[in-house]
Order: structure tokens, then sequence, then C-alpha cells
């Protein structure tokens, strides 16, 4: 290490501790002060961690194929200069000594061609060339000019791509050096800089845009806009509205706050009442949203949970809304209350958290649909076994009234709530998926029910029939996850799904016609017991 010009024996310490501790060689180093100086300051700590997220940073421009080449048309020469130097004119001892030289430089570039190098990458090939060199005695100018020549394109390669990353990093942390933090959770030196960047152009806290600060230090504060990145990336949302502007109530001071409610508000309609990840709010939060309400003139709340997966959450706060400011309470807020609309809203908060896949399938009947008041909802779920392939040619009326017979007595006695066992039928090999090297026998399965108040006009009968809807999505809700994923279902469940499909499964094998494969003789004069014999025509 040597000292910088500055002369300055804290600055030189400080100097040296970011060398050692980001791996960065002493010019980038020194360019990364100079930075500091003109954006800065930042904290020691930052400096290092910039350093080090320099040093990863990957890109085409650190060192490129064209600045490979020049080194390669110059280390040439080189060669040619040493064997003078010592009186060697033989092609032979050359081709050899070249070879030798270039090996580095070969290896490397084969490796960026794999992907970008960073500067860590570039530090380990100049080492490795340099030593190399020095083995092989290539004179001692070549190797001091490329040491130079490399040490000159990292430079050039941070000042003209890596500064606009680094930039608004220095500029962020100089000004709220709390935001670090928040950085820190980026991946990589370009991801903080874009998100340092988003910062800075959307200043979390200004003061004019506070709506109204508590004394806990939590404000609501509007956004003035009807997107924001910033929002987006805190509460893991879109944070675009679609009828307003945005307003956010959030907590922190500077630039360091974090949002904990969304809201898409038009002056008079609340569209969207938004928690982190698009959930509904936590009830504790629930008293700001109370101010807002009473203080912001809102008339009208149309937060329907839709783009929600937390169905239950969402249908407790509408319904505690409803009860303190609708018809029940001070009447202050208009919310549709129609069977119709309500039913259709649960049906769209639960839709998204019921798990469908290739054999489980979610049927919606809403009662706007058909204009009558009934809603409808139906889980179907599909199950398969490998059978012999010479059942397809065969009657199987009986035989598949005889397995959904028996299916519907090994569901009623496993899988509670129980299914209707809807249908059994056979495919030859290759129609259905998954079972191209056997013929297949399916089992389709529903669970359903409907719901309509006796009175639609009778809120007490609608508020009821409403409660059993919930309840029933809330059990569909668990039986598709259970259904796509058996291993999710809890120990104290009354659902045995493997215990179904292995009573299924023995009961084929004793009808003689469970697994893969062909037989030559006709399936009456197969391995069947006495009983399946007299089915088969």
């Amino acid at each position: 290490m040597y000292l910088r010009q500055s002369n300055k024996w804290n600055e030189w310490l400080l100097q040296e501790a970011m060398e050692q501790a980001a791996g960065l060689p002493p010019a980038i180093s020194h360019f990364l002060r100079q930075q500091d100086e003109a954006f800065g300051p930042v904290t020691g700590k930052q400096l290092t961690w910039i350093g080090k997220s320099v040093r990863a940073q990957r890109h085409s421009q650190l060192l490129t194929r064209e600045e490979l080449y020049e080194i390669r048309r110059h280390l040439k020469q080189a060669v040619r200069t040493t064997l003078q130097k010592r009186g060697i004119d033989d092609n032979e001892v050359f081709g050899e000594l070249w070879a030798e030289a270039l090996a580095p430089l070969i290896k490397f570039r084969a490796e960026i061609d794999k992907q970008s190098p960073n500067i860590a990458d570039v530090k380990i090939f100049k080492k490795n060339f340099i030593k190399n060199l020095k083995k092989l005695e290539i004179e001692r100018t070549f190797i001091k000019g490329f040491d130079s020549y490399v040490d000159n394109r990292m430079v050039m390669g941070v000042r003209d791509y890596f500064m606009r990353w680094v930039k608004p990093i220095m500029l962020l942390l100089s000004e709220d050096p709390l935001s670090y933090s928040d950085l820190l959770e980026e991946s990589g030196l370009e991801m903080a800089g874009i998100a340092a960047e988003e910062i800075l152009a959307n200043p979390p806290k200004a003061e004019e845009q506070v709506i109204h600060e508590f004394d806990n230090g939590y404000f609501w504060y509007d956004i003035r806009s009807d997107h924001c990145d910033f929002e987006a990336k805190k509460m893991g949302h879109c944070g675009k509205g679609e009828h307003g502007t945005l307003v956010s109530l959030r907590r922190g001071t500077g630039r360091s706050v974090d949002p904990m409610i969304t809201m898409d508000f038009d002056g008079t309609a609340l569209y969207q009442i938004k928690g982190k990840a698009n959930k509904a709010p936590a009830e504790k939060l629930w008293p700001y949203i109370h101010w807002f309400i009473e203080n912001m003139g809102v008339e009208r709340i149309l937060e329907d949970g839709r783009g929600s997966a937390d169905g239950e959450g969402f249908f407790k706060l509408l319904q505690h809304l409803v009860k303190k400011y609708g018809k029940e309470g001070t009447k202050q807020i208009r919310f549709e209350e129609s069977w119709t609309e309500e039913s259709d809203e649960l049906l769209n908060q639960f839709e998204p958290t019921i798990e469908t896949n290739t054999q489980t399938f979610l049927e919606l009947h809403r009662a706007e649909e058909a204009g009558d008041p009934e809603v409808g909802v139906m889980l179907r779920h599909q199950v398969f076994w490998p059978v012999k392939d010479i059942i397809v040619d065969e009657d199987t009326h009986r035989l598949r009234w005889e397995i959904k017979q028996d299916a519907q007595s090994y569901a009623d006695d496993t899988l509670y709530p129980n299914p209707r066992v809807l249908r059994v039928d056979v495919f030859p090999r290759g129609v259905q998926d998954g079972y191209s090297e056997s013929a297949a026998l399916r089992i389709e399965m529903v669970w359903e029910n409907n719901f309509e108040p006796t009175d639609i006009e009778d809120e007490e009968e609608v508020k009821q029939e409403l409660g059993l809807l919930v309840e029933y999505l809330d059990e569909i809700q668990h039986l598709s996850q259970w259904l796509v994923n058996p291993k999710a279902i809890r120990p104290d469940a009354n659902f045995d799904y493997g215990a179904f499909k292995e009573r299924v499964r023995k009961r084929l094998e004793a009808y003689g016609v469970y697994g893969g494969g062909d037989t030559s003789a006709p399936l009456q004069e197969s391995r069947i017991i006495q009983r399946w014999s007299k089915i088969i025509k």
C-alpha cells in the first residue's frame, strides 16, 4: 500500500480499509473515493458495501473481446522481442513460447464468452497472466504496460457503465443513511441503483403531501398519482389505482418509511383498501381507516377483495365497515348490500384461494349469470388408475357401475366432507395424459352445494345465507388444497385420500382388471373372480 496524494493519514487508512474489505484494485478504490467526495459523503461501511457491489457486478465492457485481441497483438510482438534479445531465431521455439504465453488469455476469453466478467474475474485473469509472463521471462516493458492497460480499462468500465448505478446510491445514502437497509435487500449493484433512483424520484415523505399525522408517527400520505413504484415494491402489489389517486398509510421519517395500507380514492369513493401482498389490512390498522372515512368525505366503499387471495380477511373487514358505517351504524357510507352483489363479492374473494390443477376443477354459478338468486359452488376432482388394455374393447357398463357403487362407499368412509361419485370411465392407452403406457380407469367426484335465501329482501335471511356460503367456501378452500397437494392434509382432518385410492385399487385387483399390459385371451377367460365373470357378457 502506498500513500495517496492527499497525504492525509486518516484518508489513507480509510482507503486501505476499503481496498482490503472490498477487494478492489487501488485505481478503482481511488476513483470511488473521488465519487464519494462529489456525490456523498457516505459512511465507510456503506462505501465498502458499494465497493463490494462494484466488484461483483458483471458487465461485458469491463474487458471486451476487442481489448483482449489488442493485448494479444502486443503480446505476440513482445514474444518476438524477447526471443530476439536472447538471440533465438527459430519458428518452432517461437511457436512454443507464444502458445504458453497466450494460454491464460485464451482461457479467459472462453470464460467471458459464457458470461460477462466482473472485476473479481478480471483481477484473477490479470494476476495469472502476469505470473505466467514472468515465469516465461517475457520482457518487463510489456508486463508493466499490460498491468496499466487492464487497470485503466476497469476504471473506464466503472466510470462509463457503473456510475449510472453508483451515483444515485451515493446521493440517496448521503441524504438518508437509513435507506441503506432498503438497498441491502436488492440483488446486486444494478438493482440497488435502480431502487435508489426510484426512491429519489418518489420521495416517501414530502411534508406537503402528508394528509394527517398521528401521535405515534403513522401518517396518511397523498401519493398524487394513480401509480407508485415505491409503493408497489414495499407493499408487494402492483402499486396502481384504476379510478382515483393512491393514498398510503405509512410510518417512518425522511426517506426511510414503511407503507402499511394502499387505497384508491377519487375524492368520494374508496375503490381499493389493500394491505401488503394485496391482503386485507390487519385489524390493528382498522382505526386508521376509520379516521380516513370519517374525515376525508368518503361516501362509498367499493372494495370487493378482487385480486386478493385473502377472501376471508376482506369479508371480515367489509362486514366490519358495513356494520360501523352502513345501515346498521352511522348510515354514512353506501355499500352494495343485495344478495346478488354480496354473494358475488364472496365468490370473487374466495376464487383465487381455491387451488386447481389438471385433475381438480372449480365451477361457480353466480346469481347474476342466470338472472336468478341461486348461487352454486362445485369442486370436481378426477383420479386415475391403470387398467388392462383388454377391458377397453369389452362391454364395461356393468363394471363401471359396480366400481361407481364401490367408490361411493369408500368415499363415504374415507373422505369427509363426502363427495358424490359422478361417473366412472375407461380410456384406451395414450388418451389420458400420464397413462400412455396403459389404459386408464377414471373416477370423477364432485363436492357441490347451492345457496339462496328464502326471501332476498329479508336482510336477516340474506346474512344467514351469506354466513353458510362463507363456511362452505372455506371448506372447499381446504379440500382443493388437499386434492392438489395431498401432503398438505392436516393430521386431524377426516380426509384420507390415500386410503380411498388404495381401496379402489384393491377392488380393481379383485375384479382382475388392475394394472397395465394386454392379454391374448378374452377378458372373460382371464384370472377374474367368479363374481366378475358373471358381469362381463
